[in-house]
């Protein structure tokens, strides 16, 4: 594999990781937020955000 193509996996794998920490990172220390599972699957499709009062 060369420098180049080396080089852009890597920006992408962090790039995505990146992500997948700010996104789901946040929601760990938000007592308001949730992860929401995928209808007729047991995997995370999401992030909900609902206030207490709306529950």
């Amino acid at each position: 594999m060369d420098p180049w193509t080396r080089l852009l996996l890597g920006v992408t794998a962090f790039a995505v990781l990146g992500y997948i920490s700010v996104v789901y990172g946040s929601c760990a220390s938000d007592p308001d937020c949730h992860f929401r599972l995928c209808p007729g699957r047991h995997s995370l499709c999401g992030v909900d955000h609902a206030h207490v009062q709306d529950r």
